[in-house]
């Protein structure tokens, strides 16, 4: 296993929301840096994904006891956001399946 990809998860609760100027809740995200393993998108997951309207970019592998339902993550300068935690059997790991976003948008290209 190798951790070697610095990543920044991104946590975002209600107990910090505050209100924008028409009553919608504003939230200060929290970040957190964890170290991940780079692995490929599989083809049966890329399939997968594409028909519930995702694009699967990148699958990061972590320690499981790092990772908290975070919804967002960094990596690279990039925000994506984690579609599905899956945890790996027998281990202690927990595979993030990330797709790009471009302001609050998800983009199929």
């Amino acid at each position: 296993m190798n951790f070697d990809t610095v990543i920044e998860l991104i946590s975002k609760t209600d107990t910090e929301a505050t209100s924008d100027i028409y009553g919608n809740p504003v939230y200060t995200p929290k970040k957190r840096k964890v170290y991940a393993e780079k692995k490929a998108v599989r083809q049966s997951e890329f399939f997968q994904a594409a028909a519930v309207g995702f694009k699967p970019e990148i699958v990061l592998e972590v320690n499981s006891f790092e990772y908290r339902n975070e919804e967002e993550c960094y990596l690279e300068g990039q925000l994506f956001r984690i579609y599905r935690a899956y945890p790996v059997k027998r281990t202690e790991r927990t595979e993030l399946y990330l797709t790009a976003l471009v302001g609050d948008n998800n983009v199929l290209a």
